[in-house]
């Protein structure tokens, strides 16, 4: 059995490229700027491989992504909304979620939309996201009880700093960790 490396790429032509980006767009929900890159490597992989131009191709990428544009099956803000809601809902701080949604390619404009739209479903989105972390990773009022001492304090220095590379301020890292916050079952 040969290795995905060690296979032949196909020829890929112009005519290609939408069909090539929609199994893409079937499979994964991403930017324009994702399908572009991906387009772009599937491109240059083909053209050294088989000796061709990859000129005339690659300026074609815009057009292919203007024509999904418009026939709405490629949206960077449906997409930035949809990815918020789901980094939100695992934990992420605005910081996280704005940087992982610039590393997908999406503006700064829809970037700050998708944010500011997290605001009417999550209210103070920053505070649910803390809580949500700190429910998951298990920190401060929901790690286990029995630490005491010097080693509670050392504990609560390594709870802050997480939260602190997680994006939260030390202000809201403070305020969600001392809280009282009465842990529920989860069904």
């Amino acid at each position: 059995m040969q290795k995905k490396r060690d296979r032949k790429p196909t020829r890929v032509t112009s005519g290609d490229l939408e069909t090539i980006a929609l199994d893409y767009l079937a499979r994964f929900a991403t930017s324009q700027k994702r399908v572009a890159d991906m387009l772009t490597r599937r491109i240059r992989r083909s053209a050294h491989f088989h000796g061709d131009d990859p000129e005339p191709m690659l300026a074609a990428v815009p057009g292919v992504i203007q024509s999904l544009v418009a026939k709405k099956l490629l949206d960077d803000a449906a997409f930035a909304g949809m990815k918020a809601t789901s980094l939100t809902r695992r934990g992420g701080s605005r910081r996280q979620v704005s940087a992982k949604l610039a590393q997908f390619g999406v503006d700064s404009a829809t970037r700050e939309g998708a944010i500011a739209a997290l605001n009417e479903e999550f209210g103070e989105t920053d505070l649910a996201a803390a809580i949500t972390y700190a429910k998951r990773r298990r920190l401060g009022p929901y790690r286990a009880r029995h630490i005491a001492g010097a080693e509670r304090q050392a504990q609560e220095r390594r709870d802050l700093a997480a939260m602190a590379r997680a994006g939260f301020s030390f202000a809201l890292a403070r305020r969600v960790l001392q809280s009282d916050i009465e842990i529920e079952p989860e069904d």
